[in-house]
């Protein structure tokens, strides 16, 4: 990994991708220090970065290995995806050509190394992207601008999939791509496509509009690296300024582009290639509620108690916003749209009895709008069938919540959860290292994280630490399509409810018995106090560890929930713990100290002891 590393590696890099303690691999580092010494290599370390051996030193590491026929070993080979990628991005946000020389260094490799993985750069692409070299020695990166654009949008969205926030996207974004896009810029891209949506009433998808807001971002960097101008310029006419593919160029502007039309091309291939289509026919709506109530009719004659069976309103409201869009778009297609296979195999092996109900309802709309439903539009309806459904199996759905830390916050959200949603057993709260070694994950139906996961086999819900109005309509979504969230479109309703307990952490029950006026008024004052002091400490953060909103509030909580436990004194230190603080002693030294004097103070003023595995759980919030 080091020798293949194009930046130093940290310790929690190394914990993270092979699984180990910390303590294992400080142990495995000096011993390999041992061994590649005698081979005149050096294992360095960068302060507040990482491990990594010199460039000019690699190419000694190669006898390290057991190569046998001469091939690579296979750890390189492992990381030349990641490389081609990361060589990708480089070159897309450069302003200029960058020597050789230059790269090497900014990417940790040996010349050689570079020449090595231009090559298979411009192999992947087959020519339709390239690196291209000057007299000069610069490189650049070249080829059709919409290829270059393209191949972004795929890296991007694929770095997306599952989150659906500019702050998750943020976290994802390639370091050379976040030097020149800031958290502001992101959320205003985001912010003007959902605006745009809204004001044409836009039928897409969630993986739809991952991908047209990964293009934005792309070609927003493009266009601030001033490497980004088509070439294909002319004055575009003034009604082609005006419709869905035009004010999505309105961030940046496209009015101040050279290239306007060839803008306009790039932006409808785009939305041609994702089928986002905005339909200029309009349903006459009391028409199509006639439809549905004809549909009303003939599903409550297939059931005794049609009313028991479906909630009759909301799948009224569904079917209607749904169709009213649905329809347009059949009649303008004239029944070419290409099927969505992933749902319709989903609808048809799953819930069959609702596919056929929906074939019912189709019928009776083929009939009064003289167009033909294809089987994913019928498994659409089914879907919203099945939504809709009181008697569906109810057992509840069992998940695991994940946070930084696995305690503190995470318990208040299983709280949350459980009383927003009746339908849902919390079954745990875990950290991320917890997760790495779980064993029960066929009893799991999903996972509801507050931090970026990567791929797993149980379907994983990215949420932020507060459990916003939109998390909840998040987790809603999920309920309600499962899977297929992704695959078909939706629309955002608050459906889960805080009221369906009064008292849901128990003051009445748990409270009552030792309470009095002034112990209250005094525990009140501490916890005021103790928040207020807290908050204090934190300002004093330097700049790069000054925390967000959501992650002041979590910090908070914690400790309000940490409070009884330091009471209690239950936890003992364990020798891991004490090489994780002393860790973070030596690579957080700033906050470090700021926050031992806060635990001091802490420890003089309630006369308690703060265990080091508690101290710990603050620093990763901070951190």
């Amino acid at each position: 990994m080091l020798i293949t590393s194009t930046v130093p590696l940290n310790i929690e890099t190394l914990k993270e991708k092979l699984g180990k303690s910390e303590r294992t691999i400080r142990y495995d580092i000096n011993e390999l220090k041992e061994v590649c010494g005698a081979s005149g290599v050096s294992i360095k370390y960068k302060t507040k970065t990482g491990f990594y051996i010199p460039t000019e030193q690699k190419s000694r590491c190669a006898h390290l290995f057991d190569e046998e026929n001469g091939e690579e070993p296979e750890v390189c080979a492992s990381t030349d995806e990641m490389r081609i990628r990361d060589l990708y991005f480089y070159f897309l946000v450069r302003k200029r050509d960058t020597i050789a020389e230059q790269i090497a260094g900014d990417f940790y490799f040996s010349r050689s190394t570079l020449i090595r993985m231009i090559g298979k750069f411009n192999e992947k692409f087959d020519g339709k992207l390239h690196l291209t070299s000057y007299r000069t020695g610069g490189y650049e990166l070249g080829g059709d601008e919409f290829a270059i654009r393209h191949v972004g949008m795929e890296y991007l969205a694929e770095c997306f999939k599952g989150s659906y926030t500019p702050e998750d996207w943020y976290l994802f974004l390639p370091e050379t791509a976040k030097s020149r896009m800031d958290l502001n810029t992101l959320t205003q891209i985001s912010n003007q496509i959902k605006k745009i949506n809204a004001r044409y009433n836009v039928w897409l998808s969630n993986s739809s509009f991952i991908n047209l807001m990964a293009y934005s971002v792309i070609r927003t960097l493009r266009l601030k690296s001033a490497r980004g101008r088509t070439g294909k310029s002319g004055d575009m006419p003034a009604v082609m300024y005006r419709g869905y593919a035009a004010d999505l160029l309105i961030e940046p502007d496209i009015m101040n582009s050279s290239e306007p039309l060839q803008e306009l091309e790039y932006m409808q291939q785009i939305l041609s290639e994702n089928e986002i289509l905005v339909s200029d026919r309009s349903i006459d709506e009391e028409s199509l509620k006639g439809s549905i109530r004809k549909i009303m009719d003939i599903l409550a004659g297939r059931h005794e108690d049609f009313a028991s069976v479906y909630d009759v309103e909301r799948l009224k409201k569904d079917l209607f916003d749904h169709l009213k869009n649905a329809i347009c778009f059949l009649i303008s297609r004239e029944g070419n749209d290409e099927e969505n296979y992933i749902v319709i195999h989903e609808v048809k092996d799953n819930y069959p009895e609702f596919y056929e109900e929906a074939r019912v309802c189709a019928g009776i709309l083929e009939e009064d709008f003289h167009v033909t439903f294809n089987e994913t539009e019928i498994c659409y309806i089914g879907i919203y069938l099945y939504k809709n459904c009181r008697i569906r199996e109810r057992k509840k759905k069992k998940v695991l919540l994940v946070c930084a830390t696995g305690k503190g916050l995470s318990h208040l959200l299983s709280i949350r959860v459980e009383n927003a949603f009746p339908g849902i057993q919390v079954m745990g709260q875990k950290s991320p290292f917890q997760l790495s070694n779980m064993a029960e994950e066929k009893e799991i139906d999903f996972i509801i994280s507050t931090i970026p996961l990567k791929t797993m086999s149980i379907p994983v819900v990215k949420i932020s630490r507060i459990l916003s109005a939109e998390d909840i309509k998040r987790i809603q979504e999920f309920l309600d399509y499962g899977k297929l969230v992704d695959e078909i479109p939706l629309e955002e309703q608050a459906n889960a409810s805080f009221s369906s307990k009064a008292d849901p952490f128990q003051i009445e029950q748990d409270g009552r018995p030792d309470i009095s006026l002034n112990s209250m008024v005094a525990s009140a004052t501490t916890i005021s106090k103790l928040i207020l002091t807290l908050l204090e400490y934190t300002s004093k953060f330097p700049e790069n560890y000054r925390l967000e909103q959501d992650a002041l509030l979590g910090l908070i909580i914690h400790m309000s929930m940490a409070i009884p436990r330091w009471f209690q004194n239950e936890a003992s230190d364990t020798e891991e713990d004490m090489e994780q603080y002393t860790a973070i002693a030596r690579k957080h030294g700033g906050i470090f100290e700021i926050m031992e004097k806060f635990f001091t103070l802490v420890e003089r003023s309630l006369l308690i002891t703060i265990p080091v595995k508690e101290r710990i759980a603050f620093f990763l919030y901070i951190i």
